[in-house]
């Protein structure tokens, strides 16, 4: 059995982790029905309105997504956030 060479976290840094889980759960529960723009690899951009997020956060289930290189509308689709790059909102 390996021993650990981390050392337990503080008062103050558990505090502050619990806090930032807080706000961090509170913008994801502010997201459904907000529009954005979904950086994607090999320059794919896409705009859609993300529903909601799984519990490992390893999937975004949007709605109304379009693709800036295709025509193709599509009303309901999972993307996998290893495929995201970056996500913008414009009215958050």
């Amino acid at each position: 059995m390996e021993s650990s060479n981390m050392k337990p976290f503080s008062q103050e840094e558990k505090e502050a982790a619990s806090f930032l889980r807080e706000r961090f759960l509170y913008f994801i529960a502010s997201l459904p029905n907000k529009l954005c723009t979904i950086k994607m690899h090999n320059e794919t951009e896409a705009f859609a309105q993300i529903r909601a997020v799984n519990l490992s956060f390893e999937n975004v289930l949007v709605d109304n997504l379009k693709l800036s290189n295709s025509q193709l509308n599509i009303s309901k689709g999972i993307l996998r956030t290893s495929d995201i790059l970056s996500v913008s909102f414009e009215d958050i």
